[in-house]
């Protein structure tokens, strides 16, 4: 397709998204009207005939006079965001070939030739264990070439885009809102890093809030940009599990990490394996998957030989520290002193009953 033509694609794709009237059902207008140029050059008459009522016909109109639309598109390019449509290369191709996949996406970053990925998505109030668990899986993943693809969100989402992040691999994040937008604003930081090595996506122009009802419809995009999507933990109620039924739908697998039985924010993920999901117990099982071959470099390998006993002793059940110095034999001291530099390398964690929970 002409350059010029798929330039004015992306701008006009930029105007029609921007207009509140159109928004619900942009692509199937757009469809209707024969592209974004048609749709937004759209009289009333010509509105009203592709299936819009006439006050809403006329509202779009309204709205559409008061946006300078070259204006708003040179402002996009110049805060770095792009708009890659299904017409160019850099589309996800696994996303294209999903059913409702967006026509147009608004991208911070860079979106290379992904050719394998996955999704780690769960519960936004995440225990200790379980974040750890989806930074250990996405860190490991990603080491073996493999993109991490998640919505950005507090808890699970976060976790697996640090572990991303810390094996020097790819990650893509998802949001339900413009990319103006920092939500939730502390991962300020962490969207910065994601931009230098790999992108946000959003189908949403700048200036979108982060509306409840934007996040079920995003993660439809996370489900179909990947190969798989891994659940570490979430609720019966979880957006996880609406990510997971877009991947069931999309005939992508999906795989969870089975917690434990009485707690809420475990119930999603084992329901989905009651169900026939992947039952996940270490990267190994989702790189073996997806074939890929990559071995895994044991993380206590950083450890020196007291550590890694101690670690053996402490196992994987919250320990108090008179329980730990019982059975190591050693002094309150020495015990101390072990914990103090484990939790400094992120081994283990303290938690809030004063108790010490071992995470990799």
């Amino acid at each position: 397709m002409d350059r010029e033509i798929v330039t004015n694609n992306k701008k006009y794709w930029l105007g029609v998204k921007m207009i509140p009237g159109l928004r619900n059902r942009i692509y199937v207008l757009a469809d209707r009207a024969g592209g974004p140029q048609h749709l937004w050059e759209a009289g009333k008459d010509d509105l009203i005939d592709l299936g819009l009522d006439k006050q809403t016909a006329g509202e779009v109109i309204a709205e559409r006079k008061m946006l300078d639309l070259d204006r708003r598109y040179a402002d996009l390019t110049s805060n770095g965001i792009d708009i890659i449509t299904t017409e160019d290369n850099e589309y996800p191709r696994l996303l294209k070939e999903a059913p409702y996949h967006p026509k147009a996406l608004f991208v911070k970053g860079r979106l290379a030739d992904i050719r394998t990925a996955v999704a780690i998505v769960g519960a936004r109030r995440a225990t200790a264990q379980g974040k750890a668990m989806a930074e250990e899986l996405a860190s490991e993943i990603a080491a073996g070439g493999v993109a991490i693809v998640s919505g950005a969100a507090r808890g699970i989402d976060t976790s697996g885009h640090r572990g991303a992040l810390d094996a020097g691999g790819t990650t893509y994040a998802v949001l339900g809102c413009g990319l103006d937008m920092v939500y939730p604003p502390e991962n300020k930081n962490l969207f910065k890093k994601i931009i230098e090595n790999g992108a946000l996506i959003s189908e949403y122009p700048p200036g979108t809030p982060p509306l409840s009802h934007h996040f079920p419809v995003r993660n439809r995009i996370v489900a179909g940009m990947c190969q798989a999507v891994v659940v570490v933990e979430a609720g019966l109620k979880s957006g996880a599990l609406i990510t997971a039924d877009f991947a069931l739908d999309y005939g992508r697998d999906v795989l969870a990490v089975p917690g434990f039985s009485k707690s809420d924010v475990s119930r999603g993920a084992n329901r989905l394996i009651k169900q026939g999901a992947y039952l996940v117990e270490s990267a190994e099982d989702v790189l073996s998957l997806l074939g890929v071959e990559h071995v895994l470099r044991p993380q206590t390998d950083a450890l020196n030989q007291i550590e890694k006993d101690f670690l053996e002793i402490m196992g994987w059940e919250a320990q108090r520290l008179d329980d730990l110095t019982a059975a190591t034999g050693a002094s309150i001291a020495s015990v101390s002193a072990l914990l103090l530099t484990l939790e400094i390398s992120g081994f283990i964690k303290r938690d809030i009953s004063g108790s010490y929970i071992r995470l990799k």
